[in-house]
């Protein structure tokens, strides 16, 4: 519940040409950006040469997580467990 899985992070690069790019998030650092395109494919670019947008579905859920004390975290576990 605190780390899902499942849910990857996805890049959407914009080239130059115009052409969009679209697939999971396979690297990111401040320089290149990578993704597995719709075919499979490894595919890297240059940071400072395309546009990037990444579209996180879990952006809101660590967000939270740093926000919880660890009291905060144990309190609902606590809950989740009287509800069996």
């Amino acid at each position: 519940m605190l780390y899902p899985g499942g849910k990857h992070t996805i890049a959407v690069v914009t080239l130059t040409s115009g052409e969009q790019v679209k697939g999971p998030l396979a690297h990111a650092d401040d320089f290149v950006i990578a993704l597995r395109d719709a075919s499979g494919w490894y595919r890297s670019f240059s940071r400072d040469q395309v546009k990037v947008e990444l579209q996180d579905p879990l952006a809101a859920h660590r967000e939270l997580l740093g926000k919880l004390s660890q009291a905060d975290v144990h309190n609902l576990f606590a809950y989740l467990e009287t509800l069996k």
